[in-house]
């Protein structure tokens, strides 16, 4: 137990002292490690210590420096041990450190049993309102700032009324807009997260790329996406639509096996760019099933856009290619080769 929990319960200012690191633990509803409460301590040392927290980076400079002083971490009172507000990777790092005798000298381990850190003591509703505070301006306003999905699961954890809207424009000015750019796409892939595992996607699943999607409206009514306007809960959606736009984003190695068409499985959205693009084909009956049976988005934009339309958009893409090869300096015989594809090109539009 904390050596001086019973002194400390009734305090409700933050304590600045040392505590023995092996009274500290990793909290599991941490956005920024998941949230998800059911993952041990071993699992959180582990994923913390490689991609995409990289603590293992810290070691060196603990094994060199020690523990700066006036860097404590932020941790909370819970029961008989202090659970971690702020500095994973760092405790993470010295529990590595301290865990591994036979790889690291004992006086450096025995420095790190004991490390700074300021306490928040009180259970109490006020306190727990501090915390939030302290964890929403330091992240939400971007002082040290999450990635977009560790902001969405901070989000949802407190969002369960429509009246914690306005708790939160006035503790951080976050306004209902911006939440929603966070929330919705969070409580979509929450809902739909079977698809997930079940379509083999691709290893990149940009957080962003689904929030960017479903910002356009015609991807929200591709997927018939209805959401509760007050508490952005997630009424419902077509899973199989859903399906196909989680293809379209990240690709998938299932889709990939069972297609015939030669992009069947493949990403077709590279970059967020691509994503207004993407919304005016889906928002196309004809074309949206194109992209659905394997094409690629530039197939079934033909069966959206005027053939004007195409052809100067070939034409946009046509001249950056060309200014892309300028600047790599081709060779003489390279250019000759352009030069006779293009005098290809103009014969065989004099003789359409």
């Amino acid at each position: 137990m904390p050596t001086t929990t019973r002194a400390m319960n009734t305090r409700s200012v933050p304590e600045f002292r040392k505590v023995p690191t092996a009274e500290i633990q990793f909290d599991p509803q941490n956005p920024r490690l998941g949230g998800d409460s059911t993952t041990n301590q071993a699992k959180l040392q582990a994923l913390l210590m490689e991609e995409p927290h990289y603590a293992k980076e810290l070691v060196e400079s603990f094994l060199e420096n020690g523990f700066i002083e006036y860097e404590p971490l932020v941790v909370r009172e819970s029961g008989n041990h202090y659970v971690v507000i702020e500095g994973n990777r760092r405790l993470a790092a010295v529990k590595h450190i301290i865990a591994n005798a036979d790889q690291y000298p004992a006086a450096i381990r025995k420095k790190l049993e004991n490390v700074p850190v300021l306490i928040f003591h009180s259970a109490a509703s006020s306190q727990r309102k501090e915390i939030r505070t302290y964890l929403g301006v330091r992240h939400l306003q971007g002082y040290r700032e999450w990635p977009a999905e560790s902001k969405a699961i901070f989000l949802d954890q407190n969002i369960t009324a429509h009246t914690d809207f306005k708790q939160l424009k006035r503790e951080f000015g976050i306004d209902r807009r911006d939440i929603g750019r966070y929330l919705i796409p969070y409580r979509v892939r929450k809902a739909g997260s079977q698809l997930l595992d079940e379509l083999e996607l691709g290893e990149e699943q940009s957080f962003w790329i689904l929030g960017e999607a479903l910002g356009r409206s015609g991807i929200k009514e591709y997927i018939k996406l209805d959401i509760d306007p007050k508490s952005f809960k997630i009424r419902g959606f077509d899973k199989t639509k859903y399906r196909h736009l989680l293809e379209f984003l990240y690709g998938s190695s299932r889709q990939s096996r069972r297609g015939s068409s030669p992009a069947a499985g493949l990403r077709r959205i590279t970059d967020t760019r691509q994503l207004s693009r993407l919304a005016r084909v889906l928002a196309n009956k004809l074309a949206s099933e194109k992209l659905e049976n394997g094409s690629t988005l530039e197939e079934a934009e033909l069966y959206v856009s005027t053939p004007e339309e195409t052809i100067d958009s070939l034409i946009s893409e046509l001249i950056i290619i060309l200014q892309r090869i300028i600047a790599l300096n081709p060779t003489e015989d390279q250019v000759k080769k352009i030069a006779s594809h293009l005098k290809s090109f103009d014969k065989a539009t004099k003789t359409v």
